[in-house]
């Protein structure tokens, strides 16, 4: 095993903000399939079916998607503090070595 530690933080940077935009496009998603669901639920389809799609859709899918956005949106965050501690740990390290 080996004891050195090596981040490329534009990298790094670059995967936290590839999860934030995959985590407002999922917010996106989620607010037009509600819109379009909202306009199904008052009035634009009754009957068992739509009884059975709006329970499945409320009760399944659309919380999966939240937690999907909540995932990615923890993994950017994530990512980024990462992305500091190595960087703030590197340069303690190195700080002992510089020119005063």
């Amino acid at each position: 095993m080996s004891d050195q530690i090596q981040a490329d933080y534009q990298q790094l940077e670059q995967v936290a903000n590839k999860f934030a935009q995959q985590a407002q496009s999922i917010a996106q998603m989620i607010q037009s399939v509600k819109g379009s669901m909202s306009k199904l639920e008052n009035g634009g389809w009754i009957g068992r079916g739509s009884q059975a799609f709006f329970s499945e859709m409320n009760g399944k899918v659309m919380p999966a998607a939240q937690r999907l956005q909540n995932a990615l949106t923890e993994a950017s965050r994530a990512t980024k503090e990462i992305s500091n501690t190595v960087k703030q740990a590197e340069e303690d390290a190195c700080s002992p070595f510089r020119a005063r």
